[in-house]
């Protein structure tokens, strides 16, 4: 199977199964954080300052929780790959997205925080992340063609 492209995908309003890793708990993740993703749509372009600092807070929350899991599942898988750069690469990638997060909450606090500019940034990210680094990883982890990709995001 061809791994999709990211700028395709870019704009996606709806959930697209060409995102789907086949590892389903992972799956069901990206979906959830996808579903967060919706939430910054239905606040428009002038959403208000706490509706958007919930959907914030949710979304980092539960990309942590994401995070952890996804890399504990490589870990897992990747026995063989103990200390490779892509595992790290990987890691610094949701450290990068945990940074920028703390960055878009310093700036809703301070009142310079446009919805549109976080949901396109969220949108990249996520689309970016799950084709360019996930998709290609997880299927070399379980012997399907492809390999592991370089830093994206």
């Amino acid at each position: 199977m061809d791994m999709p492209n990211a700028e395709d995908l870019g704009n996606l309003k709806v959930w697209d199964p060409r995102l789907e890793t086949g590892v389903s708990t992972l799956d069901l993740q990206h979906r959830i954080l996808f579903d967060l993703l919706q939430g910054l749509r239905h606040l428009g372009d002038a959403g208000e300052s706490p509706a958007l600092a919930q959907v914030l807070e949710q979304m980092r929350s539960y990309a942590g929780y994401h995070f952890r899991y996804e890399e504990d599942w490589v870990r897992k898988h990747a026995r063989h790959l103990v200390g490779h750069p892509l595992i790290a690469v990987h890691t610094r990638l949701h450290e990068r997205f945990n940074h920028d997060m703390s960055g878009f909450e310093a700036r809703l606090e301070d009142g310079t925080l446009a919805v549109d500019e976080l949901r396109e940034f969220v949108q990249r990210w996520l689309v970016r992340h799950i084709i360019e680094q996930d998709l290609p990883m997880i299927s070399a982890l379980q012997g399907r063609s492809g390999t592991p990709a370089g830093p994206a995001g």
